[in-house]
């Protein structure tokens, strides 16, 4: 959606790959519990902690996979990925005339709002 260059078999081996590293972690830390301190990087690390790392992992391992086989198998022609991927796909005009019926101007009071209500709520 957001790279053209990316094709079918760097999806799926990527998405293949991302899987089963996650699963492979899961498994080294069942069995061998001091593995831990490499999956979240700490020996102490909850459970929730080591969920994170090993998603952080997996998607590394995913995009990378992806990236690499994408870039050594035969891109996907532009005209087929029209209305997909954002870079080929024309943007349409939303018709706003001022700053405050545009979209984004009110996703940047959104982020502000959330980023104090965090501040006073830490």
């Amino acid at each position: 959606m957001l790279w053209k260059r990316a094709s079918h078999a760097g999806g799926f081996w990527g998405l293949l790959a991302g899987t089963a590293s996650s699963i492979g972690m899961w498994l080294w830390v069942v069995k061998d519990p001091s593995a831990l301190r490499y999956v979240a990087m700490s020996p102490n690390a909850k459970p929730m902690a080591e969920n994170l790392y090993r998603a952080l992992w997996s998607w590394l391992i995913c995009v990378g996979v992806t990236v690499i086989v994408s870039l050594v198998t035969k891109p996907v022609p532009e005209e087929k990925l029209a209305g997909l991927v954002y870079g080929v796909t024309p943007i349409p005009d939303d018709g706003s005339k001022t700053i405050w019926q545009k979209p984004i101007f009110w996703a940047i009071v959104v982020i502000v709002v959330f980023f104090i209500l965090n501040l006073l709520f830490w």
